[in-house]
């Protein structure tokens, strides 16, 4: 019998679970409609036009009796890529009802990193989003003319995750007199603690209002049709493993001198980046696994080599030698490009936006999702798969697996798989899973909801408990929201200081890793 560490990879992991379905996800599901209280756009009282009444009526509550002021219009640009550009389009929709202001179609980012440019309507289906929100939002597709002129409104920046006071004193006084403004770079900067039915609404928008153009959902159901006539079951891997990156994590892959002074060149874009303490970031679990430590996870995990894996990714550092591995490991290897055709892609090519969405439905419809980093699209779809029905989701825990795949040539498979197993306990997209307090849109606990009797048939697992947990049933008029077992506003507060506190790096992160 083999002794060597890699002569038992092909037996496959340790595990006692179901493979494809997360455990307890039966008795959760996703509930974002409004209740009674949150009053229809289109049919509240007439507000008042003094100034005074105005401050008084826009109190920081999405229940103010008033009617979305017809003469108040918002319009933020949105910033980076799909998934980043995805989440200023949610939060915007939060604002204008915060304001009651008429919000205009969102315009996207067509400067940023990746010189796309794609219109929303090119992306989202424009007049669905219109209707899905009209109970919501009064939302038009372009500002009216004033005075028989294009109107410019005034551009109003603002800080990241800004509270609902902050908007309400800060913008109903501009709106007031101007009545129009319009936000920049408008990404993250809605707090992630917001009431009830205004956290709500942030799903109805990005569950439900933003769906994709007809063209885009075509070609992406015929890859997963296309993945399904393959296999019953698929992975799908949000690689996120190209040279920008890297550069931008500052981490080492063991390229010498050759690698430093490429990534270093890459660094230079960005004049505020901090000084790369590899070590450091490994330590923290910033470092991005390579495609062959992912391949040994899932493998360990109880993945077997005759599962069919989808790979989102742009170019590999290291190409084809850098992902060698995996597809030894997985040598049912595919992407959008092994699954369509160059003709069915012409559409797409050279736009950015679009080719991310076909990757996204791709990933959003897989059997089980694995995410190697903690980016915009990680953090979008994890909420995504957890609000439709707690879809294995699957984020490896940096912090704990990189001392493992230093020492893994010094232990048995065995106890590799085994170890594997229980750093990923909570990283598996579980409905009990411990949160990791890393905000609303990959945990949108408002908006998962539990049958009657969840409490009494959980199936907890040996490292879970009911103790701390927040397991609500379904009254008839507000579907109650269920909290996992860390007290959610804890983190969220936490994660609200530590989010004002951050420089133009952290912005740059969050762009770059969508």
């Amino acid at each position: 019998m083999c002794l060597e560490f890699r002569c038992f990879i092909f037996r496959g992991g340790i595990h006692d679970r179901d493979l494809w379905k997360s455990k307890n996800a039966k008795f959760f599901y996703g509930c974002s409609n409004a209740s009674s209280k949150f009053a229809s756009a289109s049919s509240l009282n007439k507000a008042h036009n003094s100034a005074s009444c105005l401050l008084h009526l826009y109190s920081p509550t999405p229940y103010a009796k008033t009617r979305t002021n017809p003469t108040w219009y918002l319009s933020i640009a949105t910033s980076g890529g799909l998934n980043q550009q995805r989440t200023g389009i949610v939060d915007a929709v939060a604002v204008a009802r915060i304001l009651n202001a008429t919000l205009v179609v969102p315009a996207l980012d067509k400067n940023s990193f990746w010189k796309d440019s794609s219109d929303f309507s090119d992306i989202f289906d424009v007049d669905w989003f219109i209707s899905y929100l009209a109970n919501d939002v009064v939302i038009i597709k372009e500002l009216p003319l004033r005075r028989g002129k294009t109107w410019i409104p005034n551009n109003v920046r603002v800080p990241r995750k800004c509270s609902e006071k902050y908007y309400i004193n800060r913008f109903v006084p501009i709106l007031n007199k101007k009545h129009a403004v319009r936000i920049p770079k408008f990404d993250y900067r809605l707090s992630s603690s917001l009431d009830t039915e205004l956290q709500k609404l942030r799903c109805r928008v990005n569950y439900h209002a933003l769906k994709f153009v007809d063209p885009i959902l075509k070609i992406g159901k015929e890859l997963v049709q296309r993945m399904r006539m393959k296999s019953k079951h698929y992975i799908a891997l949000h690689l996120r493993f190209e040279p920008d990156m890297l550069a931008f994590s500052g981490c080492y892959y063991g390229g010498g001198d050759e690698e430093r002074m490429a990534f270093g060149k890459i660094r230079k874009r960005w004049k505020t980046l901090h000084r790369s303490n590899p070590d450091k970031g490994r330590r923290q679990g910033r470092c991005p696994l390579t495609p062959e430590e992912v391949g040994l996870m899932l493998r360990a995990l109880g993945y077997g080599n005759d599962v069919h894996i989808y790979v989102a990714s742009g170019e590999i550092y290291g190409g084809g030698d850098t992902l060698a591995p995996l597809k030894e490991l997985f040598p049912n290897f595919h992407t959008k490009d092994t699954l369509a055709t160059a003709e069915e892609l012409q559409s797409f090519s050279g736009f950015s936006a679009r080719m991310a969405a076909l990757d996204f439905i791709v990933c959003d419809e897989s059997d089980v999702f694995v995410t190697n980093n903690n980016g915009n699209m990680a953090k979008i779809l994890s909420g995504r798969r957890r609000y439709f029905g707690h879809k294995p989701t699957i984020r490896p825990n940096g912090k704990k697996l990189w001392r493992l795949f230093l020492g893994r040539d010094n232990m048995t498979w065995e106890e590799f798989s085994s170890q594997v197993n229980n750093f990923q306990r909570g990283f598996m997209g579980d409905p009990m899973e411990v949160k990791s307090g890393r905000g609303f849109h990959e945990y949108p606990s408002p908006c998962i909801c539990s049958v009657s009797d969840a409490k009494e048939k959980l199936e907890l697992g040996p490292q879970e408990t009911r103790d701390g947990g927040n397991i609500q049933s379904e009254k008839e008029d507000d579907d109650q929201n269920v909290d996992d077992l860390v007290d959610m506003s804890e983190l969220e507060q936490e994660e609200d200081l530590n989010e004002s506190l951050m420089s133009e790096e952290s912005e740059l992160d969050e762009m770059l890793s969508d």
